[in-house]
């Protein structure tokens, strides 16, 4: 990957309608040499997809929170459970399995704080081999999510 392809990715983070013409100009390239790059960094899973950023309060979605999980036991079947019954849950916005005194750090979005309670109490709390679940509700968002750090990889 060159400095052409970094500004590419760079670029379509920022804005993922951008026009092949105007990354082509930006970059001082020909638009079938762009297309042809941004291919390339689509077939490579560089480019993995193309996502519209959404207001959450505009959708009604007031509360957000993270859930740190500890499983009560580690087996493989445990795990594999918990982690396919998470991904059943839309609330759940992202799952990590992490190291440290959690397994998992969950990002979840509900409606309201009563509705994210539900969401913990009667969604996450039943799936089995669930041990403890400690939130964190999060007061305002001060940095948004604006990719991955290309420059620094």
């Amino acid at each position: 990957m060159d400095i052409i392809d970094k500004q590419i990715l760079k670029a379509l983070q920022q804005d993922g309608r951008k026009k092949n013409n105007k990354l082509a100009k930006a970059a001082g390239l020909a638009p079938s040499t762009m297309l042809d790059r941004v291919k390339k960094l689509e077939d490579k899973g560089i480019l993995k997809g193309y996502r519209a950023v959404v207001d959450p309060a505009k959708l009604g979605l007031m509360a957000q929170g993270f859930a740190c999980i500890s499983l009560d036991r580690h087996r493989v079947k445990d795990i594999e459970g918990l982690e396919s019954e998470i991904k059943k849950i839309p609330s759940v916005r992202a799952c990590y399995h992490i190291t440290g005194r959690f397994d998992y750090l969950l990002h979840v979005v509900a409606p309201d704080l009563s509705d994210l309670g539900t969401l913990i109490k009667e969604k996450l709390a039943t799936i089995p081999g669930m041990g403890k679940i400690e939130t964190f509700i999060v007061y305002d968002e001060v940095k948004p999510d604006q990719g991955w750090p290309i420059d620094a990889a």
